[in-house]
C-alpha cells in the first residue's frame, strides 16, 4: 500500500525593496513635492498681488472720498456771512517735495497743498472748529495723505500709500458756473473757482516682486518715474464740483 504524505508549503522569506527602488521612489516623491511647492508659491504670490492691489485701491478711494466730501462743502455758510471756500494763501502749487520717492523730486513734480474752509462745528479731524468755520489743509507727509484742521495742533492721517497729489482749479470766466479752464494754484485770481480736479499716485505698501519701470501722468506736471522698485502703482483722477460757489 502506498502511503500518501502531505507536503506542507515551503515558507518563503519576505522580500524588501532594493536600493535602486528606494532611490526611484525618493526621486518621484521629490519631483511631486517640488510641483506642489511651485503651485503653492504661485498661488501665494497671486494672492499677495491681489491683496496689494485691493489695499492700494482702498487707500486711493478713501483719500478721494474724504477730500471730495470736504471740497464739495467749500464755501458753505449757515449764516449770511460769506466764507471763501479756497484759502488762497495756503493753497500752494508743487511746494511739498516727497523725499520718500525713489527719484529726485523737482519743484514741478512735488505735491500740491490744498486748504479749504466752510461752515462747520468740527474740522477734518473731528475737533471743534474756530468760530464755527472749519479750515482744513490737505497735503502729503511722506507717503501719507494728512489733514491739518484749525482745531488741531497736529495733522491726522487720512490715507497711506499716496506718493504724489496734484490739484487743478476750474476757473469760470463767463459766469455760467462751468469751468472754462483748469489752472494752477499760483494762477488763481479774481474769476470764481467752480470745481477742483484731483489726481493722485497711489502705491502698494509691500513689494510685488516685479520692477516698476512705468511712467505716470498726473494732470499738468512732468511724468513721474520710472521708480525702479518693486511696488505697484496706479493714478486716480477725479473732478469735484464746488456747490457753494458765489
Amino acid at each position: 500500500m502506498k502511503i500518501l504524505r502531505l507536503r506542507h508549503p515551503t515558507k518563503t522569506h519576505q522580500q524588501g525593496l532594493g536600493l535602486v527602488e528606494i532611490m526611484v521612489a525618493l526621486t518621484i516623491s521629490l519631483l511631486l513635492l517640488a510641483g506642489v511647492m511651485q503651485v503653492f508659491l504661485s498661488n501665494k504670490a497671486s494672492s499677495d498681488l491681489q491683496n496689494g492691489l485691493g489695499r492700494l485701491q482702498e487707500n486711493a478711494r478713501a483719500a478721494m472720498e474724504l477730500m471730495a466730501k470736504d471740497i464739495s462743502m467749500a464755501g458753505y455758510s449757515a449764516t449770511t456771512t460769506p466764507i471763501a471756500g479756497i484759502v488762497v494763501a495756503n493753497t500752494l502749487d508743487n511746494t511739498t517735495p516727497n523725499t520718500d520717492l525713489g527719484f529726485t523730486v523737482a519743484k514741478e513734480t512735488a505735491s500740491d497743498v490744498l486748504e479749504i474752509s466752510y461752515g462747520s462745528a468740527t474740522d477734518c479731524l473731528g475737533q471743534a472748529s474756530v468760530a464755527g468755520v472749519a479750515v482744513n489743509r490737505y497735503y502729503l507727509d511722506g507717503t501719507d495723505l494728512v489733514c491739518l484742521g484749525n482745531g488741531a495742533v497736529n495733522p491726522g492721517l487720512m490715507a497711506e500709500g499716496i506718493e504724489n497729489i496734484q490739484f487743478l482749479y476750474g476757473e469760470d470766466s463767463d459766469g455760467d458756473a462751468i469751468a472754462n479752464r483748469y489752472i494752477n494754484a499760483d494762477n488763481i485770481a479774481a474769476d470764481p473757482i467752480v470745481s477742483i480736479r484731483i489726481s493722485l499716485l497711489a502705491s502698494t505698501v509691500e513689494g510685488s516682486g516685479t520692477t516698476d519701470l512705468s511712467r505716470y501722468a498726473l494732470l499738468n506736471i512732468p511724468l513721474l518715474g520710472p521708480l525702479n522698485d518693486n511696488l505697484m502703482r496706479k493714478v486716480f483722477t477725479r473732478t469735484v464740483i464746488l456747490r457753494n460757489t458765489r
